[in-house]
């Protein structure tokens, strides 16, 4: 493919003026989604094993909103139990059977308790969800970017030029910003390069926006280093000649985690490192034009997030308007499991999500592992581990969001960023999977 990077750079255009010209450029289009009803898991999924001796109590608080939720008990192996809701028993010994579904109307606020006590019992356990209908219009338009955070800036910048990248908008820095370092789960000012790099110019399609955190900003934790980790491990680019790029990339020392592989889907793959080691994925496709000696990638696919319970993860992406798009469990072993860099037979459940009829723009790939299971938690914040570690959507207006977003029960990591125009704020998916809005700011 015939390509040439062209910078949009700061002293050109200015900061300010850059982010709201990509802004309106990228919105102009695209209608906000429309959120769906969801069923929010308020609490939980937890699972409480029973151990020989005297009962046990375990306690937790949660948010809500005011309203109707159930209770939902997964029941194996025992026929008693305790669960209280903000000091009510909801659940009595007599209630349960030894197996299966049990489900109880509940009415939440929102601060709430709940205590749940499980039998001396030597066999057995109890699952416990709390769930609650919710809808609100989030007014989120499309994806807008995912952030890689590199310990090199040049050197991404280099492996950009090799992948075949073209838009690089305001290379900066380093800068310091108090409004955006508080945003992203600072206590003060950050030090930081960034720069955001697409394969179209101008940028249509979701770029990737990376930062190179320095001096105290900086964090000493590397990318996830398997693929099955919780969170976000890799972004998908389509490429219309997968065995020729890789050969390419292989002949300028880029790092891969196998030969491309077949999925039982049918799906062509293959994984590759930067040189932090942050997770790139390739797939095959016949969109795009023809191949060419170079790299031949033709847009960014999709975005992974790695979750621990697929229900929960779907009803919260589903509150702020995305809609399956199409399946995403898989299992296999051999060639398939080792592309994803393992010796042993892999499964896990997904979902392909997608913002609305925006496909293009907005994909997510939301990942359940089964074999092998990794349950450690994504990084906490501040947004400054290196990988992937957070994702850019694009709002109407991001105040009426914020508020949206509070009025369900859902609290900003930190006040928006930004002095004026367009401004960001932060918030926490189910697994903690940092999620940033971007958009104008009214009064």
């Amino acid at each position: 493919m015939n390509r040439s990077r062209r910078i949009y750079s700061r002293e050109t255009v200015g900061l300010r003026t850059a982010g709201i010209a990509l802004f309106l450029g990228l919105t102009a289009v695209a209608p906000a989604a429309i959120s769906d009803k969801a069923n929010l898991t308020r609490f939980g999924p937890e699972t409480y094993e029973l151990v020989q001796g005297k009962p046990t109590t375990y306690s937790s608080e949660f948010k809500a909103i005011d309203g109707p939720a159930k209770l939902v008990l997964q029941v194996a192996g025992i026929d008693r139990a305790w669960v209280k809701v903000n000091g009510r028993d909801v659940v009595e010994a007599q209630n349960l059977s030894d197996n299966g579904e049990v489900i109880i109307d509940l009415e939440l606020t929102r601060e709430n308790t709940i205590e749940v006590t499980v039998p001396g019992i030597p066999e057995g356990e109890l699952g416990v969800r709390v769930t609650q209908t919710a809808e609100g219009d989030l007014g989120l338009l499309r994806q807008g970017y995912f952030g890689l955070n590199t310990t090199d800036i040049e050197r991404q910048r280099t492996l950009y030029d090799t992948m075949g990248f073209i838009g690089e908008i305001y290379p900066a820095g380093p800068e310091t910003s108090t409004t955006f370092a508080q945003s992203l789960g600072f206590p003060d000012d950050y030090l930081i390069y960034v720069s955001l790099h697409s394969l179209e110019d101008p940028p249509a399609q979701p770029f990737v926006d990376t930062v190179e955190f320095r001096g105290n900003s900086y964090r000493e934790e590397p990318p996830y280093a398997k693929l099955n980790h919780i969170g976000m491990t890799y972004g998908t680019y389509s490429t219309t000649d997968l065995d020729g790029d890789y050969a390419y990339f292989q002949s300028e020392g880029i790092e891969f985690l196998s030969a491309p592989a077949t999925a039982p889907n049918g799906e062509r793959f293959v994984f590759m490192k930067d040189q932090d080691g942050t997770y790139i994925k390739l797939i095959a496709t016949t969109e795009g034009e023809a191949p060419t000696p170079g790299p031949d990638l033709v847009r960014l696919a999709n975005t992974n997030m790695n979750v621990t319970d697929l229900e929960r993860s779907r009803e919260f992406y589903r509150l702020l308007g995305f809609s399956e798009s199409a399946p995403g469990s898989q299992a296999g072993s051999g060639d398939f499991a080792a592309a994803h860099g393992f010796d042993k037979p892999i499964e896990f459940e997904g979902l392909d999500i997608s913002l609305g009829e925006d496909t293009d723009g907005a994909t997510l790939q939301l990942r359940q592992w089964k074999t092998p299971y990794d349950g450690e938690p994504p990084y906490p914040p501040p947004v400054n581990h290196l990988g992937i570690d957070r994702i850019n959507f694009y709002v109407e207006d991001l105040n009426a969001t914020i508020a949206a977003m509070n009025a369900l029960g859902f609290e900003p990591l930190g006040p928006i960023g930004g002095d004026s125009g367009i401004g960001i704020v932060f918030f926490l998916d189910p697994d903690g999977i940092k999620v940033q809005l971007s958009g104008p700011r009214t009064e």
